[in-house]
């Protein structure tokens, strides 16, 4: 969204006071985290940072896998609803584009379509992806997940940027030394299948030629 940040928080507060978002059931979505730890290697009982956690329902799927999670959101009203449905969960109001967390702190960063992504000025993008790897312990892993119908239009309902595939190949930065992906492929496939098949560049040739309204999930793994 580029939109001033207080109208971002007043979005996400009116957004979380009323339906909020839809999720696939508790099941499946733990199939697909789990299938997307594996991929990037994080194991268990280590230290995730949910960025953009809204009420909640990644973290607690999240800690049901086995990992210690931190659930962070800029609106202060998904951060009550998610203590109020996960009490046994941290959660705590805190901008994304400036965490008080030391370098360290984290093993696995998951940010799934946070708003500061929502953008086509790439080095804003590498600025912030950059801030993100300073929490984390030396060898950990930044997973950027987002949504796109690859058409270059904003969205219809909404202010999401539907990124071409040249944007995403950019998302890269030079600082990355470790990168894997990004992939395009889909919480289902990711569901159905092992993640050496469900995220590889042969699914996201494939994920390139669905029709062009088909909105796929973008996978990014980054390490520095």
């Amino acid at each position: 969204m580029e939109q001033t940040q207080q109208k971002i928080i007043d979005y996400y507060n009116a957004f979380y006071s009323a339906e909020g978002f839809s999720y696939y059931p508790p099941a499946f979505t733990k199939a697909v985290l789990k299938s997307l730890c594996r991929k990037a290697g994080v194991a268990p009982g280590t230290r995730v940072l949910d960025v953009g956690c809204a009420t909640g329902y990644y973290s607690a799927i999240l800690a049901s896998l086995g990992y210690d999670v931190t659930g962070i959101d800029i609106s202060e009203t998904g951060i009550q609803k998610a203590r109020e449905r996960y009490p046994d969960i941290r959660f705590e109001v805190q901008d994304a584009t400036a965490l008080p967390y030391a370098k360290g702190s984290f093993d696995f960063v998951f940010a799934l379509g946070v708003s500061v992504a929502n953008t086509r000025d790439l080095g804003e993008l590498h600025r912030w992806l950059e801030h993100l790897m300073g929490v984390l312990t030396p060898g950990g892993t930044l997973a950027l997940l987002g949504g796109s119908t690859l058409t270059g239009a904003v969205s219809e309902h909404s202010d999401w940027f539907n990124h071409t595939w040249g944007e995403i190949k950019g998302f890269i930065p030079s600082w990355a030394t470790q990168v894997r992906g990004p992939w395009l492929t889909h919480f289902r496939l990711m569901q159905m299948l092992p993640p050496s098949l469900s995220m590889n560049g042969v699914m996201t040739r494939l994920m390139r030629w669905v029709p062009m309204g088909f909105q796929r999930r973008i996978v990014l793994l980054l390490k520095k």
